[in-house]
């Protein structure tokens, strides 16, 4: 080590830190540019992605789907035994309309006069 020179072991080119900062400058000019390339990008990727799930939720889930999946429900719980008749007509906005729609299902094909029921009541 002590053969070695002590002189000269720092020298910088010439004009070296003239255009030093000019260069950082550019390097940092151009990792923005990509950054915000990239950020760009990412935020369009999210905005398609949204609106893709947002419309492919709405046609799986549109109120059909709803109210199939209520009535499927329905009639799980009343084929379990857990509701009876009385608890799916306090659960109706109107339990007439849905007496109504079971009479005409049941009764809709049956081909009297109101003169053939009333003599058949009284006896």
């Amino acid at each position: 080590m002590k053969n070695l020179s002590k002189k000269g072991i720092f020298k910088v080119p010439e004009h070296y830190f003239d255009t030093l900062s000019d260069q950082i400058l550019e390097k940092r000019a151009s990792q923005k540019t990509k950054m915000f390339y990239l950020r760009s990008m990412a935020a369009a990727a999210v905005v398609i992605i949204g609106v893709a799930v947002f419309v492919f939720k709405n046609e799986v889930s549109g109120p059909d789907y709803f109210n199939q999946s209520i009535a499927e429900d329905i009639n799980l719980y009343i084929n379990a035994g857990h509701w009876g008749a009385e608890e799916v007509l306090n659960l109706s906005d109107d339990p007439n309309l849905i007496l109504d729609q079971i009479i005409d299902q049941e009764w809709g094909n049956y081909n009297t006069t109101d003169f053939e029921l009333e003599n058949d009541f009284l006896y």
